[in-house]
């Protein structure tokens, strides 16, 4: 059950507060391994390419990766499998993802041995994962017991990255572009018993892979992929692969049909929703009783406009119950006023008080308003149109994810503050 806060007054007229609270406790967590300095610090080790036997010589790097880097803008799609961190020397997590030209995503992340899904469109993300990841996350919230197996809207710290503004195609071309060249020559290796060319890209930690014979990226170790427009970005170590139109449309199906059928109960984690002080409940002739009280971010990374709702009920063991709500858009680092009464509106022939009149208000967050939802759907289906006929149709906004991600990943789009 989700935690609510109870108010109970000795009076109707006269009525005293208080609240309680649960947070989940942190599950102990294991000590995660920092990046290390070989290559990106993603991996490492024996997956490290090894020289061919022979070497060849080296050849020129900039028309090598030019032809690359247009080959990759025109994808329909990509895959990318490997190893993500938040930040530099943040905390690694594994990623399988498919990412559509259009910023469309899905696929996987893996935190300390823990899978979230994950799914992203129309600058929105949601991962979907057990309590654990959660706990592990360090997320609280007033309805954060109903986050395990549901889907939440997350930031991009939450998922280790943002797909939409960093892997799709034609927005990664553009990153590793502006990253530029370290050294003029690519050195021919055997990478994963496939004969590439490595380019130095400017950085310390900077490369990528080049296959000989298609010329297509085959990995990119970059130490930190700042988004077009970002100030900080992911760190990544991602093998990489041409996804045809086939599975760009089958991507786009099943986005589809988690929008339709599976987001309209999502949740939010963005924000760490709660009371500012305590709520106050007065009832007064009828009895008509009022709650009312503040919410904020109580956290210190939130990002973006969470919708809250609450719940209150107002019982008393002669008259019953009555029940009221109320609901707007939080953002991060602000505050929320919220509001309701119900009115039990009794006649009695002389006036009448109803002493131990209780209140509870029970808040929960929601990671969509139905106009969102409807937008998503749109968005979703003018991408698809636009991926499957090679890209002649705009493909909508792929620069930002809207949810105020941390590390430059986006800023917060206008929401609707309306409820489901």
């Amino acid at each position: 059950m989700a935690p609510v806060t109870r108010n109970r007054g000795p009076r109707a007229y006269s009525v005293d507060t208080g609240s309680g609270s649960r947070r989940l406790a942190l599950a102990a967590v294991s000590t995660i391994a920092a990046l290390g300095l070989a290559g990106c610090g993603l991996g490492g080790g024996d997956e490290e390419p090894e020289p061919t036997e022979e070497a060849a010589e080296p050849v020129e790097a900039a028309p090598l990766l030019e032809e690359a880097l247009t080959d990759l803008a025109a994808y329909p799609a990509l895959t990318a499998e490997g190893q993500v961190a938040p930040t530099v020397g943040g905390s690694i997590q594994e990623t399988t993802l498919t990412v559509a030209d259009g910023g469309a995503s899905s696929g996987t992340v893996r935190a300390n041995g823990i899978d979230a899904e994950l799914v992203a469109a129309d600058d929105k993300l949601f991962l979907r994962a057990d309590e654990d990841f959660w706990l592990d996350k360090g997320v609280f919230g007033p309805d954060s017991d109903q986050f395990g197996g549901a889907w939440v809207r997350s930031s991009a710290e939450q998922a280790g990255i943002n797909p939409q503004n960093t892997l799709a195609p034609p927005a990664l071309s553009t990153i590793l572009e502006g990253i530029g060249l370290e050294d003029e020559e690519a050195v021919e290796e055997n990478l994963d018993d496939t004969r590439a060319y490595r380019i130095d890209l400017d950085g310390e930690r900077n490369q990528l892979w080049i296959d000989a014979e298609t010329n297509q990226i085959l990995r990119i170790e970059i130490e930190e992929l700042v988004p077009e427009g970002g100030e900080t970005g992911p760190q990544v170590r991602l093998d990489l692969a041409r996804a045809d139109e086939t599975a760009a449309e089958e991507l786009y199906t099943g986005l589809t049909t988690t929008v339709e059928e599976e987001l309209t109960s999502s949740r939010d984690a963005r924000i760490e929703v709660s009371w500012d002080g305590q709520p106050a409940m007065e009832c007064e002739e009828g009895p008509h009783c009022t709650w009312s009280g503040t919410v904020r971010d109580a956290g210190a990374s939130g990002s973006g406009t969470v919708l809250v709702r609450m719940d209150v009920t107002f019982s008393q063991e002669e008259i019953g119950a009555q029940e009221c709500s109320d609901n707007g858009a939080l953002e991060a680092g602000g505050t929320l006023d919220l509001a309701c009464d119900a009115n039990y509106d009794i006649t009695t022939p002389e006036p009448r008080t109803y002493d131990d009149i209780q209140g509870e208000a029970r808040l929960s967050t929601s990671g969509l308003s139905s106009d969102q939802r409807q937008e998503m759907l749109t968005a979703l289906a003018e991408q698809r149109e636009a991926t499957l006929s090679g890209g002649d149709e705009e493909t909508g906004d792929t620069e930002g994810e809207g949810d105020g991600e941390t590390g430059g990943e986006g800023t917060e789009e206008a929401e609707e503050t309306g409820g489901e």
